[in-house]
Order: C-alpha cells, then structure tokens, then sequence
C-alpha cells in the first residue's frame, strides 16, 4: 500500500508538471502550443489554404476578451469553407465539439455599404466550455476556385499576440509554377521536398516570442519578421490589377468632369478640384486587395457605386486628370525592407499614388484634396514603381533636399506682459505647403500659424516661395503671454506644429520593445531675441547644452544681457525610425529638449 500511494503521488506530481506553465508562458493570457498554415497552389488554378493551430487558454481574459471566438473572411460565391475541427479539451480531459450554434455568417466589416461586396460573410466561430487550462484545436480549409485569385502569394507576420511554441508554414505548388520568396528579420531554411506533382517549401519556427503593441509604431511594420513569397514576379502581379477596358470614361463622367473645372485658370486649383471630386466625393470602400482577386472594378462602375478602394480613387483620378490634359500616372510606393521584384505580394503593403506635371513640374499627389505639400518628400525613401512594375527615380532634389523648420525672432514683451515683434520662417521639404500656395498664395500664412494663432499675427509677407521651400516674415502681437505666480512670471517658449511638438512625443517611456516612427525627419531650430520690461529681472539659470549622439544632435543656450534674454534651441534626429536599440540615444535627446526650464522664461518683478 505504501508503494502505491508513493507511486500514486508521483503520478500526480508528474500531471501537474505536465500542467504547469513553461518559461514562453509566463505573463502571458495564452500560448499558441501550434500553428500550421498551408498552401496549395493546384494545377488547374485552384487554390487550397488550411489552417490549424492548438491554443492553450491561461487566463479568463484569453476567453473573455481575446480568443473566445475565431474568425474567417471568404467569398461564398468562389470559395468553399470546410471547419474540419473545433473542439475544447477541457482541463479534465473532456472533448467538447463546439455545436452547430457555434457557426455564424455575418457581412465581414470593411464589406458594409459596399454592395459590390455584399455576397462576402465571415464566419465567426464561437469555441465553447473554456476555462483556464483548457486547450482549443481548431482546422478550417478555404478552398479556391480556379482564375479567382490570379497567383498564389503570402506576406505573413510570424509573430501572433501571444508566444507561439512551434509554427510551421508549407507552400505546395504544382510542377509547373515557381515559387519565390524571402524571409525579413529572421533567419531560417526553407525545406524543398518534390512529391506527387508538387514541389513542397517548408519551414518551421519554434518560441516566437508575441508581438508588443506601443504608441508612435510604424504602420508598414517592416521591423517584424515575416516570410514573404508569390508563384509571380511584381511587374506580372501588378499586370493583373486592370485592363485597359476598366479605364473607359463614361460620357456622363467626362461632362460632370467637365463642367466642375470650366473656368478655373491655375492648373492646381484645377488638379484640386479633380482631387475633390475623386478623393472626398466619393466613398472610401477598404476592400484589402486580396479580398477583390486583386484586380479593380470598370471605373464608370465605381464611379457609379460613389465610392471606391485606394487603387479604384488613384486610378479614377489619374484618368479625369488626364482627360483634362495633363501628363499623369498612377505610381505604387512599397517600403524598402520588404520590396523585391521577384516576388509579386501586394498584400498588406503598398500605397497608390499619382504622378502629375503641373506648370512645368512634376509632383506626386494622393486623392486626398487637402494635402499641402509634393508628397514626393515623403516617398523619398521608398520603392517606387509605375503600374508596369518599372522603377521611377525622383529627381535629385527631393532626394538630397534636408527637411527643416528655421525661425528667428526679434520681441518686445511690455509691463502688460504683451509680447509684438517680426517672426522670420524658413521650410525646406517635407513641412513646405507648396501646394497649398500654388492654390492660394494668401495660404502661406499657415506657415506662421504653425506658431501663433491667425489672430495674433498682424502682418505678413512671402520672401520665397517654391516646390522645395519657403520664406515668410510675419508682425506678431500677442496678448498677456505670461502666468504671474507670486510675482515670477513665467513665459512659454513658442515652438512649430511642424516640428516635434507635432509628434505629441512629450511623454516617453523609459525603453521600447518595438521601433518609434516619426511621422517626417526632424530638422528644427529657434534663434530669438526678447526684451523684457523695466522692472524685471530674468531669473532662470543660464544654459549651454549640447548633446550629441548616434541619432542626432540637441542644443539649448539660453542667456541673458542689456534687459534682452537670448535663446537658440536646435534639434536634429538623423533617423525617421528608431529602434528599441536606438531609443535610449533617442530619449536623450529628447528629455533636453522638453526639459521644462528650457521652454519657458521666467521673469521676477522688482520692487
């Protein structure tokens, strides 16, 4: 009996052992124990996916908010959807099947309003008797006809919200197609293996660490590791997009067209009224290109339907643009990291865009009819490519052009505490609302609203203005700029929206796990003489700081003679995207350049 109860206790400890979270699991809601994703390119066209994975639940969160149900796009119409598996394995080894009321059809989200897309569901898999232990095992297939999707491609994040203990991804295509791809951020062999009329590409990952979700993220996401690949080249999956057919203007377009420019004379406020029509007239329809068999709809139908995807609106544009006689063409950025012309994925990155010759000089819009500046400068770090997959070089100024934001100022703050005096700005790059000027010329006045409000600049003058910078000299009057707190009047230093105050970025964790993204280079710098009052006296420290790091370059001198305070403030930050190495550099600069005492004057009335 002994030995049995010994036995017995062994038992029992080795369960719970096997029970017991491992290392991937702690701090953690849930962990993927496996996930397998498979593609099958057939011979005829036809296209399998099937889809597995076994998700451990640690947590009530990971039931109640995070996996208690799954969820699956498909279009009834050329796909099939088989659920081979959905069952609970509950922490006393039951196996619950999830019952038939567990499978819902609804209109997936971005089909809303969007009756072109109205025939779409997403199945909702709603997995029952969860509880904290328990594990879920979970297989569904999309089965694809043949010409609905033109090519088999992937661009897969390897990382999911939670660990993932082993994850397996095999690509099977038939003997007569090609495969390429490439893995970004992380190292690891693809396993070729030939078998019954496929070649098979395999690869396997194990404790994938779980994605970190932060503020300030880049939106592309180029920093994480993924595999990306695509049975055609680029320029073969962009030939795919449109026929030369989709691009026939109606005459009812071609007359509403038009009418709306029939009397404007500047070939901007032309191209922004076409960007109206086209961008804020009709609908936004977020149709993910893989979900439109990456192909567009005939343009007098989405014209229409009032509405349209980014690819239907760029390409409506470009076509009225044209009609109206300028030289034009839709042009696709994609991010560095993940550009390879080999390897034809448009999913999940890429933006479109236009490329227009306007009095003489050729810009790049979107159909965004509020933009102010030559989007150029902000691609300048991009891939661009024409719709024929062919590389468009920009021209050498937007490439070699430093963004920066220049004010010096002279003023006068009276014993009111009324500040007045001559602002002078300069904007090269990114920041110039070159557009906006070339529209209306009285719209470089934003430039100095950047700082002060309409009301507070008096006057104003354009030195220069062109498509990579500009010069404006504005009168300043402001209003009791000061707070008197027991007679120490504190002033606050002005700074631009276009600058780092534009970032929101006052507030900085102490580390990152995830790269920041600035929205444009930073490239500011404040030169201002102020005089004070009679009867006062400047009563903050002297300052002299320089910092100079692997990201940039920080300086502050503040100081003080002949009743005028003297403030130069400059920063410079080499890098638009800075990663969680780079980041301490980074807030170090930073921390010098919101410090308090730095961006305020404090003033003591004399007695």
């Amino acid at each position: 009996m002994k030995y049995i109860n010994i036995i017995s206790l062994i038992i029992i400890s080795l369960i719970f052992s096997s029970c017991g979270n491992n290392e991937l699991e702690k701090n953690q809601d849930a962990v993927y124990k496996s996930i397998k994703k498979i593609y099958t390119l057939n011979s005829d066209g036809s296209i399998n996916y099937q889809y597995q994975h076994q998700l451990k639940y640690i947590t009530h969160y990971s039931f109640n908010n995070l996996f208690g149900e799954s969820f699956i796009v498909y279009n009834p119409e050329q796909q099939e959807l088989k659920i081979n598996k959905a069952e609970t394995k509950m922490l006393d080894g039951k196996i619950v099947p999830s019952p038939e009321n567990a499978f819902n059809k609804v209109l997936p989200h971005f089909a809303d309003g969007v009756p072109a897309y109205n025939h779409f569901r997403e199945m909702v898999v709603t997995h029952t008797a969860l509880e904290p232990g328990c594990f879920v095992d979970f297989d569904y297939e999309v089965i694809t006809s043949a010409g609905y999707l033109p090519f088999l491609s992937g661009n897969i994040i390897l990382q999911e919200i939670v660990p993932v203990e082993n994850l397996e991804i095999i690509v099977n295509i038939s003997d007569n197609a090609k495969l390429n791809y490439k893995l970004v951020n992380i190292e690891n062999q693809a396993i070729v293996s030939k078998k019954e009329g496929f070649t098979q590409y395999k690869w396997t990952f194990e404790n994938m660490a779980n994605l970190k979700n932060e503020v300030d993220e880049s939106h592309v996401q180029s920093y994480l590791p993924r595999l990306i690949f695509s049975t055609v080249n680029l320029t073969d999956a962009v030939s795919k997009l449109y026929s030369k057919d989709d691009l026939e203007l109606s005459d009812d377009i071609k007359t509403f067209v038009k009418k709306r420019v029939s009397g404007i004379k500047s070939e901007m406020n032309i191209i922004n009224e076409l960007q109206t029509i086209a961008g804020k007239e009709l609908n936004d329809f977020h149709i993910p290109l893989e979900y439109s068999s990456y192909s567009i709809r005939p343009l007098n139908d989405v014209w229409n339907s009032n509405g349209g995807t980014n690819l239907e609106k760029s390409l409506l544009l470009n076509e009225i643009i044209k009609y109206n006689g300028f030289e034009s063409r839709v042009i696709m950025a994609l991010p560095t990291a993940l550009y390879d012309k080999n390897i034809g994925c448009l999913k999940g990155f890429g933006h479109f865009y236009i490329q227009v010759n306007v009095d003489g000089e050729d810009i790049i819009i979107s159909t965004d009819a509020d933009q102010s500046n030559n989007l150029a400068f902000e691609l300048k770090n991009a891939v661009i490519l024409d719709l024929e997959g062919n590389s468009i070089h920009l021209s050498d100024i937007e490439y070699k052009l430093e963004s920066l934001f220049m004010a010096n100022g002279k003023f006068e703050i009276n014993d009111s505490g009324d500040l007045s005096g001559k602002l002078n700005l300069n904007v090269h790059g990114v920041k110039n609302p070159y557009l906006n000027y070339l529209e209306d010329a009285e719209n470089a006045k934003e430039i100095a609203e950047s700082m002060f409000s309409e009301e507070e600049i008096t006057d104003f003058k354009v030195l220069l203005f062109d498509n990579t910078k500009s010069e404006v000299e504005a009168s300043i009057e402001e209003k009791e700029i000061w707070k008197n707190q027991g007679d120490y009047y504190f002033v606050k230093i002005p700074t631009s929206d276009y600058g780092l105050k534009g970032e929101l970025l006052d507030f900085l964790l102490n580390e990152r796990q995830t790269a920041l993204k600035l929205s444009y280079p930073i490239n500011e710098s404040y030169n201002f003489n102020i005089s004070i009052p009679k009867g006062f006296n400047f009563v903050a420290p002297i300052v002299n700081k320089v910092l100079t790091n692997e990201i940039g370059t920080v300086r502050v001198e503040i100081r003080f003679a002949d009743d005028s305070i003297y403030l130069k403030k400059s920063i410079k930050i080499n890098k638009v995207e800075i990663s969680p190495a780079e980041y301490g550099s980074f807030k170090n600069l930073l921390d010098i350049w919101n410090k308090k005492t730095y961006n305020e004057i404090i003033l003591k009335k004399v007695l």
